[in-house]
C-alpha cells in the first residue's frame, strides 16, 4: 500500500494518536473500542488497544505489529540500522518517505530544514510525530493525543509494560510536539488536543512533574 492511498481515508473524523506517557494508567482501553486509534511503535499494544493505524520509524517494531493491526507506516530507511526494508511487503505495510534520513536532534523544525513533500511523512525527536502527520494526512479535523505527557504521573514517565529503550529527553520532546502541532494547525487546519485522564489539572492528588 502507498501513504497517499491513506489520504483523507478519515476525513473530517476525530483520531486519537497514543503516545506511550504515564497518564495512559489511568484509562480504561474500552474507551476506545469506537475511536480511530493511531499508535507510536507500540504504545497501543502495552495498553491493552487494537490501533487500526501504526507509525514507527524502527523497521522491526514494525514487523512485530503487521499481523496486530490494520495498517503499519514506517519510514524507507530504519532508524537504527539505516537500512531498507528486508522482509516481505504485505498490503498492510506503508513505507513512506520523510523530508530527512534520521532525526536531527535540537535543529529539528518542520517549518524549515524538514518540511516535508507530498507524501511524505515527517518526525522529529520523536516517532509521535509521525503519528500526528499520519492522523492529519487521514483527513482528521481533530488529533486528541493519548500519553503525551512529556513529564512524570507519581515519578513514572511511561505506561506500564512499555519498554522504552532509552531515557526520554522530556524537554526536547516538548518542544518539537508543540512544533509539530503548529505546523499541522497550518499546514492541514486540524485542531490539535490532549487527553486529561483526570477530573480536572489538578490530577486528583497525583503529582507531574514536567519539564
Amino acid at each position: 500500500m502507498l501513504l497517499e492511498e491513506l489520504r483523507n481515508r478519515h476525513d473530517g473524523e476525530t483520531v486519537w494518536v497514543f503516545g506511550s506517557g504515564p497518564s495512559l494508567n489511568f484509562l480504561d482501553p474500552k474507551f476506545f473500542e469506537d475511536k480511530i486509534t493511531i499508535s507510536t511503535n507500540t504504545a497501543a499494544k502495552a495498553f491493552g488497544v487494537k490501533p487500526d493505524y501504526v507509525f514507527s520509524h524502527y523497521h522491526h517494531v514494525a514487523h512485530s505489529l503487521l499481523n496486530d493491526v490494520g495498517t503499519v507506516v514506517t519510514i524507507e530507511l530504519d532508524t537504527k540500522s539505516y537500512q531498507p526494508w528486508s522482509s516481505e511487503k504485505p498490503d498492510s505495510l506503508v513505507i513512506a518517505k520523510t523530508p530527512h534520513e534520521h532525526p536531527q536532534g535540537s535543529s529539528w523544525n518542520p517549518f524549515t530544514r524538514h518540511t516535508p513533500k507530498e507524501n511524505e511523512i515527517v518526525y522529529g525527536s520523536s516517532s509521535l510525530h509521525g503519528a500526528m502527520h499520519l492522523g492529519a494526512h487521514l483527513g482528521a479535523n481533530f488529533i486528541v493525543l493519548v500519553g503525551a505527557d512529556c513529564g512524570y504521573i507519581d515519578s513514572t514517565d511511561n505506561l506500564q509494560g512499555y519498554n522504552k529503550g532509552h531515557p526520554y529527553p522530556h524537554r526536547l520532546y516538548n518542544e518539537h510536539h508543540k512544533l509539530m502541532k503548529e505546523w499541522l494547525v497550518r499546514e492541514y487546519g486540524v485542531t490539535v488536543y490532549s487527553l486529561n485522564p483526570f477530573v480536572n489539572l489538578n490530577l486528583e492528588g497525583h503529582k507531574f512533574e514536567g519539564v
